[in-house]
């Protein structure tokens, strides 16, 4: 399985910041090799920001991926974002139990801000059908 196929689905911020960590290097020493603001490169691990096309090609070389790696994945994740947005916009979000949701306003949860939460609770507290509702929900 190819580089893309394996990732396509994390957001490309977290990519870049996993592999700084396994090089052992930080933002600053990325933004420095790549002649940016550390903020440029914060920005984009934090999701601020998306990933201009020249940087990407930068990016793809100083962390050992194909050529156009982090273009493709940037699209990827627009598209997966967007349509998780527009899921949640028209209010086909998964039925789950609030007892699942305890402790915060289920009506007030962002289905897009909040998926990793949203994971993670639901596994540990739901049932297997919510738990299969919400990874099809972040799923398709």
């Amino acid at each position: 399985m190819n580089d893309i196929e394996c990732y396509k689905s994390i957001a490309p911020g977290k990519i870049i910041a996993h592999m700084i960590r396994k090089d052992g290097r930080t933002q600053q020493d990325l933004a420095r090799e790549l002649g940016v603001q550390r903020q440029v490169i914060s920005a984009i691990v934090t999701g601020r920001r998306d990933i201009p096309e020249k940087l990407s090609y930068k990016l793809d070389d100083a962390l050992g991926f194909e050529t156009g790696f982090f273009l493709v994945i940037q699209a990827y994740y627009k598209a997966r974002t967007h349509q998780i947005e527009n899921k949640a916009d028209t209010g086909l979000t998964p039925a789950i139990r609030r007892a699942v949701f305890w402790d915060i306003d289920m009506d007030k949860l962002d289905w897009t801000l909040n998926k990793d939460f949203i994971i993670e609770r639901v596994n540990q507290r739901g049932n297997r059908e919510e738990i299969e509702r919400v990874l099809h929900y972040y799923d398709s």
